[in-house]
């Protein structure tokens, strides 16, 4: 549930469960808009191998609060995030200020793999900002 002063980040949010999601990761899209997020839950490193463009990565711990912010991982590389529990991928660029938030929880709302655009999207990250 959200609260008044949560911020939507990513409305349409891939969980990313199954090991063939999480091998082929943003590989499957085309053009990855600034309104999609690939969420890793459980996952403490990425790899960007065969990506044509470079990614934005949200790390967070138990909590869901933010513990890091890496932009432009290139491809073709592996990123390892200490202490993270779960991470959020996204194409670069991404203009939320990521790395003011570090500390504050994301919040994970579902949408019952609600279809838009032919996609199936399994929820939403809202920010808390109290």
């Amino acid at each position: 549930m959200r609260s008044e002063k949560d911020i939507v980040l990513w409305p349409k949010v891939k969980a990313m469960k199954k090991f063939h999601q999480r091998l082929i990761g943003m590989l499957g899209e085309q053009q990855p808009t600034t309104e999609m997020a690939f969420w890793f839950p459980f996952c403490k490193s990425i790899h960007t191998w065969g990506m044509k463009e470079p990614i934005d990565v949200v790390a967070f711990d138990k909590e869901s609060r933010i513990i890091e912010v890496r932009r432009f991982i290139c491809p073709n590389e592996i990123a390892r995030f200490k202490g993270a529990h779960g991470l959020v991928e996204m194409a670069a660029g991404n203009f939320w200020p990521l790395e003011k938030w570090i500390g504050k929880k994301l919040k994970f709302i579902n949408r019952h793999g609600e279809l838009n655009e032919n996609k199936y999207f399994d929820c939403c990250i809202a920010i808390e900002l109290n």
